[in-house]
């Protein structure tokens, strides 16, 4: 198999669209064990394994062409804590909350939306990193002592497990930009083997989770088997990845729009259950999805006209 990197943007867009209804996904389905099986309670988590994953393996590569300076913090505010602000702050406003000095602190550093919290640690951790050192090997260092140290002081505080278990595809992703020259030539020997024994893994930890097992102790259960669930299903991804060709639009098209589905498909959930006189659960399911796809595309497509104008604005600006 003919593999120049781990995964291309289209690639990359598509793992991001897969997550995206993977979360959907986990919220959706109504008395989601009871219905299809206790493999849905993980499959929020899983989701996130993937945004971190892309996201890790992303910035590692372009951290390997140049140090990330202010055109790195002008793209996450536009495409993630400015999208952030806007659509959180109107489900804010629609139910009246932000009336207190803890609200707003909750609201400002995403405390309720624990990706996107997490997000922007990670994107400052990595900033930090990659502007104090030019070795990759350092950087790579550097990069998982923090992530780990994060994630221990969430487990320490008491934090939901969801909080920390996804955590670790962030760095593989990491490394797996950082070190992609070397480790693509292992990866592509015995290609079928390795599909094979990783959807294995897969399969058999994601089994382990829903059962309790893998774990040392009763107080060790969440982290271990969550956090090795995770591992096997971010390396998992990260390989079969390249089968996602190029009949993938529709995954593109909705991994385009994975920040703004992401946010808004709860509340638009319970708005369509608790106002309107749809009672059927597959209908509210469907008209829900419709209109956070709708809602989402046109949120995406009025964010990218604004930052358009305003970036034409500020070269007049500067040209005059």
């Amino acid at each position: 198999m003919e593999r120049s990197c781990f995964l291309t943007k289209e690639q990359s867009k598509a793992l991001r669209g897969i997550a995206a209804l993977m979360v959907i996904a986990f919220h959706y389905i109504p008395g989601h064990a009871d219905l299809i099986g206790s493999g849905t309670s993980r499959l929020g988590v899983y989701g996130v394994n993937l945004f971190f994953l892309v996201s890790g393996y992303g910035l590692a590569k372009s951290a390997s062409c140049h140090k990330p300076g202010r055109a790195f913090w002008k793209s996450r505010l536009c495409q993630l804590y400015l999208p952030y602000l806007l659509i959180v702050g109107a489900i804010e406003l629609y139910a009246g909350g932000l009336r207190s000095l803890k609200s707003w602190y909750i609201y400002l550093t995403g405390y309720d939306y624990w990706y996107v919290r997490n997000a922007l640690l990670f994107y400052l951790l990595f900033f930090g990193v990659c502007r104090l050192s030019e070795n990759r090997h350092l950087r790579a260092v550097q990069l998982a002592v923090g992530v780990f140290g994060y994630s221990w002081w969430l487990v320490r505080a008491g934090r939901a497990d969801f909080w920390y278990v996804s955590n670790i595809a962030f760095v593989l992703g990491f490394l797996a930009g950082t070190y992609e020259k070397e480790l693509l030539l292992p990866a592509k020997k015995g290609y079928a083997v390795q599909i094979a024994i990783l959807l294995a893994g897969v399969l058999w930890t994601a089994e382990c989770v829903s059962q309790n097992r893998l774990a040392i102790s009763p107080d060790s259960v969440k982290i271990v088997t969550g956090v090795a669930a995770s591992a096997v299903w971010a390396l998992f991804a990260l390989q079969a990845g390249c089968l996602l060709g190029a009949y993938t639009r529709a995954l593109q098209f909705v991994g385009s729009l994975s920040l703004e589905l992401y946010l808004s498909h709860m509340f638009l959930y319970f708005r369509v259950i608790n106002d309107t006189p749809i009672h059927n659960r597959l209908l509210q399911v469907t008209v829900s999805l419709l209109l956070t796809l709708i809602f989402s595309w046109l949120f995406h497509w009025a964010m990218g006209q604004l930052i358009s104008k305003a970036g034409s604005w500020m070269h007049e600006r500067t040209i005059t």
